[in-house]
């Protein structure tokens, strides 16, 4: 990254700004330090002399002079002041040559300027000084000199200016070095990124293991492109599974009507090999119209027909729509239904999930087996149980078997493409509803629990009726 775009990064920016607000904040600080530290020693001095002032004004005149000439005798560093004045202005003790004009006499201490004994030092100096007028109208002054306070000021103030523009150059140097690294992490990103969209699809962001803001974001994003990679792939499997079983019954259909074209065969013959070839027709759009119902729920566009249902009226209609196709294949269908919670759902849809189950079920179970399907609401929630005492599903291929076009080499001989589950799973996560299979030794069981389903109560219904239902469409 060239400086200019380092300086016009936003971390930069962000730096600075913290850098700004860094000074401002040691400045603030500085100033606190310096308004306790000047201001206490200014109050300390103020205190002390005027105290002083008044503890001699009330003693007698002999006392103050000798209190003035010791205060004047015993400060070596010439910092204090006192001098004692008769009503007239005269100097009578002490070690100012003349009152100060400007100093109101009473007993506050005021900023002014005096005139010290001729010393050789300056000619005048700025005091804080206090005046008391006496019992026999003398005048006693005290002060005390401010250079200490002024040193003690500009020690302070040097501080300040020695401290806060390192402070300032330290957080725009940490400022540059995160920036520098954000830029450097953000680069690697984006020709990762780069590499992705030119079509290295297994390609992925980098993570160093450090656990921060890029690595998190690496991790989210590394696992959505490894679902894209995945239904990629499945669409690529889907398209050519989709081709295959296709191409099978569209070249029996040309095949038959190819043949009873050559043999010119009488009317009743090329009556057959049409039924013949619409069967097969029938078959691949049947395998069509099932991929795209898959896909609609799978977009979730019927979630506008959600509305509160009863789960027990859905489950008794299936059963009794299949009750005629059992008794046919001399099976026992069984239904056990529990009062149950309503539930917020597509009633078709459901309608559709539990026919294509129970029609799965009577599927695989031989003639004179049985098949169970129970509704029941009790501490694990609701849940809807068909059985069946078929060959049943391997626990390695349960996961599988909801694949479109997924169908077990034991299955083969029975008719179908393995799109019933498949639709079944899609109508299931539609609803948040989770599909389990066990074991019924022998047999298969389907689990669906409604636990984990949403609810939507008080949405606006659209779509069909509550009550209308339709025929599922049957497992391929």
């Amino acid at each position: 990254m060239s400086p200019s775009e380092l300086l016009r990064s936003t971390t930069f920016r962000l730096a600075s700004a913290l850098a700004g607000l860094f000074g401002a904040s040691t400045l603030l600080i500085f100033a606190f330090i310096y308004w306790q530290t000047a201001g206490s020693e200014t109050r300390r001095i103020e205190q002390l002399i005027a105290y002083d002032a008044k503890t001699e004004a009330a003693e007698p005149r002999d006392m103050v002079e000798r209190f003035v000439t010791t205060k004047v005798t015993q400060d070596f560093h010439h910092l204090t002041y006192a001098a004692l004045f008769d009503a007239k202005g005269r100097r009578i003790a002490g070690d100012l040559e003349a009152m100060p004009a400007d100093l109101p006499v009473d007993g506050q201490v005021h900023v002014t300027r005096v005139v010290p004994p001729g010393n050789g030092g300056p000619e005048v100096e700025t005091v804080r000084a206090v005046a008391r007028r006496l019992d026999d109208g003398s005048f006693l002054v005290i002060g005390r000199n401010s250079e200490e306070l002024e040193r003690l000021r500009e020690e302070v103030a040097r501080a300040l200016e020695l401290g806060l523009a390192p402070a300032i150059l330290l957080s725009l140097a940490t400022g540059f070095l995160l920036t520098w690294r954000a830029s450097a992490r953000l680069k690697e990103v984006n020709d990762a990124a780069e590499r992705i969209m030119l079509g290295q699809l297994r390609e992925r962001l980098p993570v160093h293991g450090s656990g921060d803001d890029f690595d998190r974001l690496s991790v989210i994003v590394n696992r959505m492109l490894d679902e894209i990679e995945r239904l990629l792939d499945e669409i690529k499997g889907t398209g050519d599974e989709i081709a295959h079983d296709l191409r099978t019954p569209l070249t029996r259909v040309r095949a038959r009507l190819e043949n009873a074209r050559r043999k010119r065969a009488p009317v009743e013959e090329l009556e057959a090999a049409i039924d013949k070839a619409m069967i097969g027709l029938d078959q691949a759009l049947a395998i069509i119209t099932a991929l795209l119902r898959i896909r609609e729920i799978e977009a979730g566009r019927r979630r506008s027909g959600f509305s509160e249902i009863d789960i027990a009226e859905v489950v008794a209609g299936a059963e009794e729509l299949y009750q005629p196709l059992a008794e046919d294949r001399h099976i026992g269908l069984t239904l056990h239904l529990d009062p149950v919670k309503p539930f917020y759902g597509d009633r078709d849809l459901l309608f559709e999930l539990v026919g294509n189950l129970i029609d799965n079920a009577l599927k695989f179970t031989p003639s004179g087996g049985a098949v169970t399907v129970s509704l029941s609401d009790g501490r694990g929630g609701r849940v809807l149980r068909i059985a069946d005492n078929g060959p049943g599903i391997p626990e390695d291929e349960r996961a599988r078997v909801l694949v479109r076009f997924y169908r077990s080499a034991r299955d083969q001989q029975i008719a179908g493409v393995g799109l019933g589950l498949s639709l079944a799973a899609a109508i299931a996560k539609l609803h948040d509803v989770r599909i389990v299979f066990g074991d019924a030794e022998p047999g298969c069981i389907v689990e669906l629990h409604f636990d984990n389903a949403v609810r939507r109560a008080g949405a606006a219904v659209a779509g069909r009726p509550a009550g209308t239902a339709i025929a599922p469409t049957p497992a391929q």
